[in-house]
Formats: structure tokens, C-alpha cells, sequence
């Protein structure tokens, strides 16, 4: 190649790049070397004198290689004869040994200095990914994905450079990688994460394997189910061809070789039973703690695991009428202790802040960054005052009034959300169980500090406000109450601008924006002023704080707490001691902002705490009272309840259709849509007014040799509510159940009804005469409806064979919608939103194999869970949606849901086919929610999901199930509820699945004869 080819193709590349049009190459200083042409380049302005200010030093190096692309050369940075070589200064969070391969990115060199010591800043200069609020990263892998976010360097490069970094692909039970195939292509791509902690709980082996070394011709999805995933085709990686290498396989921590021999240890010495019950607990912990992107440590498990044995030995002791016994070091053997209502200590298993010790109910906030949140608080408030940080860090008297005013609110608030704040709240208790258990703490503060203290304790208040009510400004209206009206305007602001922050920092995504990003949303000028202070990277950090005020006015002390959380926000401990410069205020205030958003992980000083366990079961029953939107009905609940927080304030009814009508209403109306579209099925519009009339459907047709006859899709979703039914009564029972099991039992049963013999429907795995339970014994169901041929067909294989369809081994890849029609009874299984997706998902896969088939279950699941506890639709499917796309396949229900979100009502025929026909998963599911978000009631949702050229049954069935759940019972049109089939018996499955569920099921003998043990 010739200098003038080079110096055209150095052209047109510059045209390519930021600010390049106003670079021009000095022909004075180019150079030839062996791998290509060199041309150094300024500004236009600089080179002919017109703007000298403008002028790059030293100036950029352009590498027009004889191979490869066109690059800056950093390296290669040239000066004039007049001038000295320049040495970059390169941004600390830039690996330049982790990654040799990559040319130094331009915008990670924050500056160059000359050998006579000049510095020159470099304008194209941006901040490192974790200083902008990214994650830091714990791998190779994790960095580049930074790298590429920030903009340091782009897709090329960071492929270039990702094939050498080794990622973690997770492997089969038969030992095959995760993969799934490209749509569209002959290609398969590889699932695989840059980090263990993202890894799912379910893949309990990895293969370690360098993205060079990934199988032939396959591409890579790198972290789904993240904020960060990328896709990368076969041929930009390059493993389009060569033979594939031996595996490095390693187990998940949890499934090393410490957790595997504690865990027949702890079963031995603690009497465990049954003995998987460890391990199961175990599972849910681990599962709970990655959803909070977290991973549990060998030595972790095992700790748990022992202060779980603890717990599981003092409760057979209870019910043997004696006392419980505990060990001396509760810490040595998994144990913190929370506090009970008489003050004293209750040894719980230690969660080290990664998982919940009971079900999480995925809501408003996030349960790790409300503990976070109040551990920071103490964590600040304790340095603030003095404390030395290398010793134990004691309660201090600022912590002591934010428990206090947080039992304020806990005692203060109705509970059931009615939108209004209470006249007056409740006086702190001076002999209570709360002021017995923090009497040790330190010195109260001066009052506008503890004044301060209420945003914190008010923020999760915004949970509770009714659907139509801005929970921020609820929050706020709180804290009002509780600063009382003599704050004066200074303390409202501030307490104001932190309700702000804190709503947006305790959320339940993923990953959480930094304080910066969160201050620039807010905006004011608190905010403005304290960002500007943050701009200036290069300034000291103390001199800064000092220059915020006198450290003692309300502005003040707030600015230097935002500050410190804002410039140090990337080091939490950092940001802490910065700002507890300025004493307990500034500190507490700075240690809940960013504790709230890296949870107790990413705080090392909480071990230091000799109260965290109690700040852990304070900040467990804030999250526990608002993410359950007020206590409900269980007696019990609030029994314990009010012995803890005593108010009186258990009265008030919930406002709407309560869980029973709920409950029953999804039921009855997911049949009444059966039945209206049970005639039509498939039928064209244009056919189904030939038959109904010109408005099309309005009541029930005759069909099936009746009126208001159900089909397959009802008779199916009967029998998956009395699955669960036994499963749980099963597990109540023995302590364990396989509901899925008990599901494809279900579904044997049902084959039978339509006219299999029960020796051919049963399975080989069954034992069983005859079918059984109360639901089989009515007669109405043995009738054939029309049923879906791939879940017959599937059912009857698996009575011939007893294989069980599964997600990792589908039995076919049909996406039909025989595994949605059925799924909305699997709300009621768990307050676990992750496992009631994934029990849907599985109940579908014992029929579907496609993910769009499982996936859609799933959703629906989730879906109608939510609205069973009253949860507007909007947010419910924005749940679902977050589920969802945790889940490798999502993608095309995921399009399917956003088309129904974006279309605009009112549903007609036309509007429906653009969605689809219903007749596979996920449109007949993003159908449904679509006629539900557009009609105002029940009626004209039914009559909608009914009248198109589609699979009008199920598409009746699915919405009739959201809609119900929505309107409850009591808006059901009262004559299609007296003519519809088998209502007695679909009112009576739903009032034992509540009796069930609820607190006082029944262990009488014939209840087990009703439901038996599968």
C-alpha cells in the first residue's frame, strides 16, 4: 500500500469517528514502519492558525495497517522534533495487562505528560464505567462488557478481546452445554455468563471455557437475563470452524465438595427430616439470592445450612412442649438474633443479606437494599459519632430514633391501603419491646437530625397507597406527620429530596443507577450544586466536603451526605467515612443511600455490627408489612402482628373484591369466556355473525348439546386446581410434594374423562385401581370437548411410557396453547413470583416444548397471582415481563406482550388479528391482557375476547381468568352464572383451594380422602 492510499483511506476513516471532521493529517510527521503507514492529525483550526486553542497535544496517531482495521496508536503518540515523547495517563479502571490485545482506548486516557513534566488533558476523555455508576466488575469478562457500555471501546475491539476471557457456560443434567438455536438460521448459539453469581441456581455444573475455545460454528449470548446481555454471531467470534476441546467442568459453590459433605453431617447430628430438607432450603436460597445478583460462598452455605438445622432441632423441640436450646456462638453456627415482642433474643438462620428467610413478594422495593438501607444508616451514624472503624460499631443514637420512627409508621398505617394518611400517628412506646432492645444505644442527636430520619422510615410507606395514589407523595405526606408541624422548611425539603432518592434507590430491578444519576432525575439546587462538586474529579475530596456550608444547618449537613454518596458512590465504604467526617448525620445519611443500592454485600463494615440482627428483622418486617400492600385477612398474621406493633387498626376492610371473590371470579369468568367462544372455535368473524348476528357474540350459543357448556380448556384447568390442592395437602402431610408430578397425575386423570381407560391414562409409574379424589366423581366431565391433539397425544405417551416432559427435554416444539389455557390455578402456589413462573412454565412443559409454548404459562401465572392480591393489570404484566425475561427464549412473548401494550382500545375483530389467532402461547396471551387493558369491565371484555377469527374459546378462557381476577365475582353477569356447566363445582375447587392455602387446613381423614396423596 502507497502513502497515497493510505493517507485517502486515514480520510475517510476520520470522517467515521467523533469529532474527526475537523481533524486534518501534517503531512511533516508521517511515518512508514513495517506494519503500515503512521499519520499523526490535529485540528484544522490549529494547523492554519485560526483557532490555536483548539490544538490536540500531543496529537492523535491514525495506523493505517498493511492488515487489519484502522486504529488509533496510542503507543505510538508522535510529537515534532521541537517537542518530548508523551506518556498517556491512563484511567486506573482500564486493565491494560488483563487485555494486551487492545490498542489503549482513546477515551480512556485521561491526559499525557511530557518528560519536562507538562500535562496536557485529553478532551475526548470519559470517566471509567464503575466511577459512572456500571458494576464492578469480578471478571475479565465483566470488565470488557463495562468497557463496551462506556463507550471505551467498541463491538470490534470487544470481541477481539473477549475471545481470549473465559466465561461460564451452564451445563445439562446429560452434561451438554446450554443451547438454543438462532431463529431464522442453521446456527445454535451458546448460553453463557461473564460471572458464577449470574449463573442460574438451576445449573448446579459450568463448564470454564475461553470464548475462543466455544463450540464450532456457534454463537454466544453472554449474560441474559441481565441489564447487560450481549449477542454475538458465530462468525464475529470466529468459531466457525476447528474441532471442540475437552471441557473444564466445575461445580457451582454450592455444589462443591464443603457443601456436599455438611449436608449428610447436619442431617445426622440434627435429626433432620425428611433429609432432603436441607437441601431443598438450600435451593430456594440460593435461587432467591441470585435473583439479587449475589452468589452464596461454600462456606456460606454451609453456615446457613447449620443455623438452619439449629432452627428446624428448636422447633421439634417445641412442639414436644420443651424449651428450645441454642449455642453459645450463635455466629459460628449460622445464627443472627432478631428481637421478639418481649425483647428478648429469637436466634434466626443468618441470610447475609442475600436472600429472604421467607417467600419474597417481588412489589415496589427490593428487600437486600431495605436491609442495605438501614445497615448503612448504622454504619454512618456510628462513625459519624466516633466510633473507631477497625472495632465493633455500636448503636448509635440517630438509628435508635429512625427504628423508632419506623415502628411509628408500622403501628401508625391502616392495614389496608386507603390512600389517606392517618390524622394522627402514635407516640414512640418509652417501655416497649423496641425501646428495651435499643436502651444501650448512644446519645440522641440534635432534633432536625433525628427529624432527618424520617424519609428513610417513611419511604416504604409509598408501597401501600391504593393503585390510585403516587406512592412518593404518600411517602411524603407521612413524613409530614411524623416531623409534625413545626419542621421548619428547610427539614421538609430535605426530608422531600431524600423520599425522592430512596424510592428510586430501594427498587426491586436488578441493578440499581447510582446517587449521581438519581440526584440528576431529582434535579434543584442541592442536587445541581452538589453534581457540579462531583464533575471535578481531580479535586480533593475533604477540601470539597468542607466547602459545602458550616456542617451544621439542615442544607448543609444533607449536601455533604449527597455529596459523599454521590462522588464516593462507587466505594461505599469510602463514601461512608467521607462524609462521617461531618459527623452521625452526614454519615447515616450517606451510608443508607449507597447501602440501599449494593444491599449488606457490598458493605464490609456491617459484620461490625453487634445489633444487625436487629436492624435485619426491623428492616424484614418493613419490607414484609408494605410489599404485602397492607395485612390482609390471615388471623394469625395479624395476631403476631399486633403483639409487635399494637394499634388497634385491624378493622378497616380492604377496599374491592377481597380473595375469595377474586379467586372465584377468575374461575368462573375464564368458563364464561370457554363457554361464549365454545361454538365459534376457529370460526372466521365474518362466520361467527352468520350464527350470533350482526354484533357478533352477545350470550351464550348452544353448543356440545347445551347452553354454557365448557370445553377442554375448563375440564383442564379444574384438574390443574386440584393438583395443587394435593400437592399441598401432600406436603403438609409428609413435609414433602412434587407438585409437577402431581400435575401430570392431574392431567392422567383428565385423559381418562375422555375416554382413555384408566389402565392406558394412569402411567407405568402408577399403582393406582382407579383414578381418584372428589373433582373425577363428577360425572359432567366425562365428555369430550373438542380436545387440543398435542395434549393428548402428549398425555397419552406419557401413559404408555411414564417420561415426563420437562424444559430441558421437551417432548416436542409445539408453542400451542393447551399449556396456557390451563395455568391460571398456579397463582395460588407460592408469594414467590420466580417460582410461580416456574412452576407455569413447567406445568405447560409437560405437553409444550417450545418456549413460547411454557414461557406464556408462566407469564399468565404470574399475571393472575398479582391480580388475585389486587394489583392493577398494568403492573402485574410489567411483573410478569421482568420474570420473563430471565428465561432463555423469551423473546418471542415478550414482542407478542409489547404489541398488546402498545395497541390502543377499543378491541374490535380487526385490532385482535393483528395480534394473532390464540391458537399458540403467547398470543393468545398478549390477546387477553389486550382486551383486558382496554375494556372497563367484565361483560364487554368477554364479549371481546370471543368475537374474532381465532381460537375464541381459549382466547375466552385466558381472558375470562384476568378479568374475573380483576372484578371478582360479583361482577359476573348473574344469567350466564345460572346457566353456566358444573359452576357448583368450580365455586367449591376454588373455596377448598382457599381453605388449603390458607391457615387452617383441615388434617381430618376426609379431607385426605377428597384430595389424596399422589
Amino acid at each position: 500500500m502507497d502513502e497515497e492510499e493510505a493517507v485517502t483511506r486515514a480520510r475517510e476513516w476520520l470522517r467515521t469517528r467523533p469529532g474527526g471532521d475537523r481533524l486534518r493529517i501534517r503531512p511533516e510527521l508521517t511515518t512508514r514502519r513495517p506494519d503500515g503507514w503512521r499519520f499523526t492529525v490535529n485540528t484544522a483550526g490549529y494547523l492554519d492558525g485560526t483557532d490555536i486553542g483548539s490544538g490536540l497535544f500531543p496529537g492523535p496517531v491514525v495506523l493505517v495497517p498493511d492488515e487489519g482495521e484502522i486504529r488509533y496508536d496510542q503507543a505510538a503518540m508522535a510529537s515534532t522534533p521541537a517537542e518530548a515523547a508523551w506518556r498517556p495517563d491512563v484511567d486506573p479502571e482500564f486493565d491494560e495487562k488483563a487485555f494486551p490485545e487492545l490498542d489503549l482506548p482513546v477515551r480512556a486516557v485521561r491526559g499525557w505528560t511530557g518528560a519536562d513534566g507538562e500535562y496536557r488533558r485529553n478532551e475526548q476523555y470519559a470517566p471509567g464505567p464503575v466511577w459512572r455508576g456500571f458494576p464492578v466488575p469480578a471478571t475479565d469478562a465483566e470488565k470488557l462488557l463495562n468497557y463496551l457500555a462506556a463507550n471505551w471501546i467498541g463491538r470490534a475491539e470487544f470481541v477481539r478481546a473477549l475471545r481470549d476471557c473465559e466465561v461460564l457456560v451452564p451445563l445439562l443434567e446429560s452434561g451438554e452445554p446450554l443451547l438454543r438455536p438462532v431463529p431464522g438460521t442453521r446456527e445454535r448459539e451458546v448460553i453463557a455468563y461473564s460471572s458464577s453469581a449470574k449463573v442460574p441456581g438451576r445449573y448446579p455444573r459450568r463448564w470454564r471455557v475461553p470464548v475462543r475455545d466455544l463450540p464450532p460454528s456457534s454463537g454466544l449470548t453472554l449474560d441474559p437475563g441481565t441489564g447487560l446481555v450481549r449477542s454475538l454471531t458465530a462468525a464475529e467470534l470466529g468459531t466457525t470452524g476447528g474441532e471442540a476441546r475437552p471441557r473444564v467442568v466445575e461445580p457451582a459453590p454450592e455444589a462443591g465438595p464443603e457443601v456436599a459433605e455438611a449436608l449428610p453431617a447436619l442431617v445426622a447430628e440434627f435429626g433432620v427430616e425428611p433429609p432432603d430438607l436441607l437441601e431443598r432450603h438450600l435451593r430456594y436460597a440460593l435461587d432467591q439470592a441470585r435473583d439479587h445478583h449475589f452468589e452464596l460462598t461454600p462456606s456460606e452455605c454451609v453456615r446457613y445450612l447449620r443455623g438452619f438445622a439449629w432452627q428446624y432441632r428448636n422447633g421439634v423441640r417445641r412442639r414436644a412442649g420443651q424449651a428450645p436450646e441454642w449455642p453459645a456462638d450463635l455466629a459460628a453456627n449460622g445464627l443472627i438474633a432478631h428481637v421478639d415482642e418481649d425483647a428478648r433474643p429469637r436466634p434466626v438462620p443468618w441470610t447475609f443479606g442475600k436472600f429472604t428467610a421467607f417467600g419474597t413478594l417481588a412489589d415496589r422495593f427490593a428487600w437486600h437494599r431495605i436491609l442495605g438501607a438501614y445497615v448503612g444508616f448504622a454504619i454512618g451514624d456510628a462513625l459519624g459519632g466516633g466510633a473507631d472503624p477497625v472495632g465493633q460499631l455500636p448503636l448509635g443514637g440517630l438509628t435508635r430514633h429512625l427504628l423508632f420512627h419506623t415502628d411509628i409508621v408500622l403501628r401508625g398505617l391502616p392495614p389496608v391501603p386507603t390512600g389517606e394518611v392517618p390524622a394522627t400517628l402514635p407516640e414512640p412506646d418509652p417501655v416497649g419491646w423496641l425501646a428495651v432492645a435499643t436502651r444501650h444505644a448512644g446519645p440522641a442527636p440534635a432534633e432536625f437530625s433525628a427529624l432527618l430520619a424520617t424519609a428513610l422510615a417513611a419511604t416504604p410507606a409509598g408501597a401501600v397507597a391504593v393503585a390510585d395514589v403516587d406512592g412518593e407523595q404518600y411517602a411524603k405526606d407521612v413524613a409530614r406527620e411524623l416531623t409534625g408541624s413545626a419542621a421548619g422548611a428547610e427539614v421538609t425539603e430535605g426530608v422531600d429530596l431524600l423520599i425522592s432518592l430512596f424510592q428510586a434507590l430501594l427498587t426491586r430491578d436488578a441493578f440499581a443507577l447510582p446517587v449521581h444519576v438519581r440526584l440528576h432525575e431529582v434535579g434543584g439546587d442541592l442536587a445541581t450544586s452538589t453534581l457540579a462538586l462531583r464533575a471535578d474529579r481531580e479535586a480533593d475530596d475533604v477540601t470539597q466536603l468542607e466547602s459545602i456550608g458550616d456542617g451544621r444547618s439542615v442544607r448543609s449537613v444533607l449536601g455533604r451526605a449527597l455529596f459523599a454518596a454521590a462522588k464516593r458512590g462507587h466505594d461505599p465504604e469510602a463514601a461512608i467515612r467521607l462524609a462521617a467526617r461531618s459527623g452521625p448525620v452526614a454519615g447515616a445519611i450517606a451510608g443508607a443511600l449507597v447501602g440501599a443500592r449494593v444491599g449488606v454485600p457490598g458493605l464490609l463494615s456491617a459484620g461490625k455490627l453487634p445489633d444487625l440482627g436487629l436492624l435485619d428483622d426491623i428492616a424484614s418486617d418493613v419490607f414484609w408489612y408494605f410489599n404485602r400492600n397492607g395485612l390482609r385477612t390471615e388471623t394469625a398474621e395479624h395476631a403476631r402482628w399486633e403483639r409487635r406493633y399494637p394499634s388497634g387498626r385491624f378493622t378497616p376492610e380492604p377496599k374491592g373484591p377481597d380473595m375469595r371473590s377474586r379467586l372465584r371470579g377468575s374461575l368462573l369468568a375464564g368458563a364464561i369466556g370457554d363457554a361464549l367462544g365454545a361454538k365459534t372455535e376457529f370460526d372466521s368473524i365474518d362466520r361467527i355473525r352468520e350464527i350470533a348476528g350482526p354484533d357478533g357474540i352477545t350470550d351464550f350459543i348452544p353448543a356440545y348439546g347445551g347452553v354454557g357448556r365448557i370445553t377442554d380448556d375448563t375440564q383442564m384447568t379444574l384438574f390443574t386446581l386440584e393438583a395443587l390442592i394435593r400437592a399441598h395437602a401432600q406436603l403438609r402431610r409428609t413435609g414433602s410434594a412434587d407438585v409437577v408430578h402431581s400435575l401430570q397425575l392431574a392431567y392422567q386423570r383428565w385423559l381418562h374423562t375422555q375416554g382413555v381407560t384408566w389402565d392406558r391414562a394412569r402411567g407405568p409409574q402408577s399403582t393406582a385401581e382407579a383414578a381418584d379424589g372428589w373433582l373425577i366423581t363428577h360425572q359432567e366431565l366425562f365428555s369430550r370437548r373438542a380436545p387440543g391433539l398435542t395434549c393428548f397425544g402428549e398425555l397419552e405417551a406419557y401413559g404408555r411410557s411414564g417420561v415426563r416432559g420437562t424444559i430441558e427435554r421437551p417432548v416436542n416444539n409445539s408453542k400451542g396453547c393447551g399449556g396456557v389455557m390451563r395455568a391460571a390455578p398456579i397463582a395460588l402456589w407460592s408469594d414467590d413470583l420466580a417460582e410461580v413462573f416456574r412452576l407455569g412454565a413447567e406445568s405447560a412443559a409437560l405437553t409444550h416444548g417450545h418456549p413460547s409454548g411454557y414461557l406464556s404459562s408462566g407469564c399468565f401465572a404470574v399475571i393472575v397471582h398479582e391480580l388475585l392480591h389486587g394489583k392493577p393489570l398494568l403492573d402485574a404484566v410489567a411483573t410478569a415481563r421482568a420474570e420473563l425475561v430471565k428465561h432463555p427464549g423469551h423473546e418471542e412473548q415478550e414482542a407478542a406482550l409489547d404489541a398488546a401494550l402498545a395497541m390502543e382500545g377499543p378491541p374490535t375483530p380487526e385490532k385482535l388479528e393483528r395480534l394473532g389467532q390464540g391458537n399458540v402461547g403467547e398470543t393468545a396471551l398478549s390477546m387477553s391482557v389486550y382486551v383486558a387493558l382496554t375494556t372497563t369491565d367484565a361483560d364487554s371484555a368477554l364479549l371481546a375476547s370471543v368475537n374474532h377469527s381465532g381460537d375464541s374459546d381459549s382466547t375466552g378462557s385466558v381472558c375470562g381468568n384476568l378479568v374475573g381476577a380483576m372484578y371478582g365475582e360479583e361482577a359476573l353477569r348473574q344469567s350466564w352464572l345460572d346457566r353456566l356447566e358444573l359452576r357448583e363445582v368450580i365455586v367449591g375447587l376454588a373455596d377448598d383451594a382457599l381453605t388449603e392455602f390458607g391457615p387452617d387446613a383441615p388434617a381430618d381423614d376426609r379431607w385426605f380422602a377428597r384430595y389424596p396423596v399422589d
